[in-house]
């Protein structure tokens, strides 16, 4: 039996069909795991700003010049559901700023220190933000690999065909990166 042209290209296009449906899965798969992982962290990032939220509200509680960081945190929870992903990270850590402020004021008021309620909130986000580092960790290799896969050589075409782009790594806030100085947080 002979081997027609025919048949080496309809076998070679056969092929090239499947090695394009393979690629476009594995580009599905990936860009849904970036995803999922990102949903992860954003149902932390939300938890975490309930429990924010919360504690501006037992330490306003106690004094009345912390009820204004109390109404800030609360408009920043009110915006973040309507937010795009790098924009509800940023709202986040804006709230984290003006909690860590609440902390130190805390050491003024032992009775609220002591309350079984702030204890608790402060056991929560302890545990969110282990939860949302983990997550980051976690969503970082995988942008990592959909970035590999979307931007090595041949399947970038592909990827650009399909309209993949790169994805951004969540980074650390500069801020965060530096020493902190206790002895002038505590004096101030």
């Amino acid at each position: 039996m002979d081997i027609e042209p025919w048949m080496i290209w309809t076998t070679v296009i056969i092929l090239a069909v499947i090695v394009i449906i393979l690629l476009y899965n594995r580009f599905i798969f990936l860009k849904n795991k970036v995803a999922e992982t990102f949903n992860a962290i954003d149902i932390f990032l939300a938890q975490r700003f309930d429990a924010l939220t919360n504690i501006a509200e037992s330490v306003a509680a106690y004094t009345d010049h912390e009820k204004e960081v109390f109404m800030e945190v609360t408009k920043l929870r009110q915006r973040y559901d309507t937010e795009s992903n790098n924009e509800k990270i940023k709202t986040v850590n804006e709230a984290s700023r003006l909690i860590s402020g609440l902390q130190i004021q805390v050491e003024n008021y032992p009775e609220l220190k002591a309350s079984e309620n702030y204890l608790h909130l402060q056991k929560t986000i302890y545990d969110l933000e282990e939860k949302i580092s983990a997550s980051r960790r976690t969503y970082n290799a995988r942008v990592n690999q959909y970035n590999n896969w979307t931007q090595s050589f041949p399947m970038k075409i592909m990827a650009s065909m399909m309209n993949l782009e790169k994805k951004e790594l969540l980074q650390i806030e500069e801020a965060k990166k530096q020493d902190v100085n206790i002895r002038s947080i505590l004096r101030g």
